[in-house]
C-alpha cells in the first residue's frame, strides 16, 4: 500500500513548477498509485491471516456484496471502505491511509459524524456500536 519513491511534498514542488502535465506523468509514472482496491484487500488478508469470511461478518456489510468487492467487482463508497476497516480492525491511521490511497478523503475529526467514527476506531468499539450512535445523533449510518 506504501510507496518508496518520491515524498508528496517532492511530487507537490515538481507539478507546480511544471508547464507541461504530460512530461510530470512521464517522469513520475511509477511514483502513482496503481494498486487496485481488491488487490490491496485481499494482499491485508494474507498480511493479517485473516478469513475473507470473518472480516464481511465484522463489516456489517452485506455477504454478497463484500464478496463483490474482494473480487474486483464492485467499488465500495467510502462508508463501505471505512466498515470494511473496522471488519479487518483497522486503527485510525491504517484507516485514514486506506481511504487515501483509495481517493476517498481521510476521516476528520472536525466532521461530526467522522468524530464519532474515529471515536469508535480508537475505542475498538464494533460497527454496530458505532451505527448505533450514528442513529442516536440522527446521523447516517455506515452499514445503510
Amino acid at each position: 500500500m506504501s510507496n518508496q519513491g518520491k515524498s508528496t511534498s517532492e511530487l507537490m514542488n515538481e507539478i507546480k513548477q511544471t508547464h507541461e502535465i504530460e512530461k510530470f506523468i512521464e517522469k513520475n509514472r511509477n511514483e502513482f498509485l496503481n494498486e487496485q482496491l481488491y488487490v490491496v484487500l485481499n494482499n491485508m488478508l494474507k498480511e493479517r491471516a485473516m478469513k475473507k469470511s470473518e472480516v464481511v461478518a465484522r463489516s456489517g456489510l452485506n455477504r454478497v456484496y463484500c464478496y463483490q468487492i474482494f473480487s474486483g467487482k464492485r467499488l465500495p463508497s467510502r462508508d463501505k471502505l471505512i466498515a470494511l476497516c473496522f471488519g479487518f480492525k483497522l486503527n485510525l491511521e491504517q484507516t485514514n491511509s486506506l481511504l487515501k490511497n483509495v481517493g476517498f478523503a481521510e476521516l476528520y475529526v472536525k466532521n461530526k459524524r467522522d468524530s464519532i467514527i474515529i471515536f469508535g476506531i480508537d475505542s475498538r468499539k464494533s460497527i454496530f456500536a458505532v451505527d448505533e450512535i450514528l442513529f442516536e445523533n440522527g446521523l447516517n449510518i455506515l452499514t445503510a
